[in-house]
């Protein structure tokens, strides 16, 4: 009665240690595996190794788990046979299915799955020797099982977005935090073109324009960066800066025209993503670019500042008059759509009177 009983507690206990192992394997997050793995440790790097090739650490954890349900419940039977007789033994398989579904498999795996990263930590090593010891048996299944694998993301933008709304929910992540997070995302939807301050709301000057002649409009200017254009917008031939303008007046250097201020500009499509926008601007070191169309015309001006209120939100100091540049010239548009349409009512008016 005794073995019988060590047999099956050996059985159980057994059962119930592989299964916690499997669900703590599966349960621990990569992202925090590569955390431990970079915080040192050789339980961490180890744990590393199993994650990043897990087939390998679940076929002996299976085979482990098989071994000790199957021999350990024939030799339960029969030592239950020897004990109480042949007609003993369905009831003793009943008591002992029962008590693995309970305590080998379902109260294991709980305890593994909220116990995760310790029990991970924990087993790594071993586990790394099992997988050696059995590496012929382990290669053989994973020939005959890798045609049923297949390779998933780590984590996709959209589990992403979740985990930031959930850690925001929870509140390991600010509001902020999290919505900066989700915008990150949208920064490859967006194109030069939707960021851009269009051709209408631009401030440039004549590249032969001289000094004097554009005092008033220097001392009034808030931007930094101007245009410098040839015949028209759509020849924009490279940028000046305030500040030279500025200093130039103040020198009595009237009589030097804008070209002679001129830096190169920066060019770029307006189909041009967001992304790859900001990387051009950090790795160029430039704060803004002009915006050309498909028939290599100005459509507009895009800055650094354009980019970084697609992440943080609009950005507007003392000097700015108007806060959303795209919005007031959609405004003004619609404003100039319904001045014509207003004179032209007013002369069919005319018309019908005369």
């Amino acid at each position: 009665m005794t073995t019988l009983i060590i047999l099956a507690l050996a059985v159980v206990i057994g059962s119930g240690l592989f299964s916690g192992i499997e669900a703590a394997l599966f349960a621990v997050p990569h992202s925090r595996v590569l955390v431990l793995k970079e915080q040192g440790g050789l339980n961490g790097l180890a744990l590393s190794k199993i994650k990043d090739n897990i087939q390998k650490a679940i076929i002996v954890v299976v085979i482990g788990n098989n071994i000790v349900n199957i021999v350990g419940s024939i030799f339960v039977g029969f030592v239950a046979a020897n004990t109480f007789g042949d007609a003993m033994i369905g009831i003793v398989s009943a008591i002992l299915t029962l008590l693995i579904i309970i305590f080998g498999e379902i109260l294991p795996k709980t305890i593994g799955e909220n116990n995760a990263e310790k029990i991970g930590l924990f087993v790594a090593r071993p586990l790394l020797v099992a997988i050696t010891i059995f590496t012929p048996l382990v290669w053989l299944l994973e020939q005959l099982t890798k045609q049923f694998t297949t390779t998933r993301k780590i984590v996709s933008e959209e589990e992403l977005h979740i985990l930031s709304e959930l850690g925001h929910r929870e509140g390991s992540i600010e509001e902020d935090e999290r919505d900066i997070i989700q915008k990150v995302f949208t920064l490859n939807d967006l194109t030069a073109h939707d960021i851009m301050t269009p051709r209408t709301q631009m401030v440039g000057f004549q590249k032969d324009s001289v000094l004097h002649d554009l005092r008033e409009e220097i001392f009034d200017l808030v931007n930094t960066r101007i245009p410098v254009y040839g015949e028209d917008y759509d020849e924009i031939v490279g940028l000046c800066y305030r500040r030279n303008l500025l200093i130039a007046l103040a020198k009595d250097e009237d009589n030097r025209p804008i070209e002679s201020f001129m830096q190169d500009v920066l060019y770029v499509h307006e189909d041009m993503r967001v992304d790859d926008l900001l990387q051009l601007f950090l790795s160029r070191r430039e704060h803004i670019a002009i915006v050309k169309d498909e028939f290599e015309g100005t459509s507009g001006l895009v800055t650094l500042e354009d980019v970084l209120e697609q992440l943080v939100g609009e950005i507007v100091d003392e000097t700015d008059e108007v806060v959303d540049t795209r919005e007031e010239a959609k405004r003004e548009a619609e404003e100039s759509d319904l001045t014509v349409e207003e004179s032209e009512d007013r002369i069919e008016l005319d018309e019908e009177k005369a």
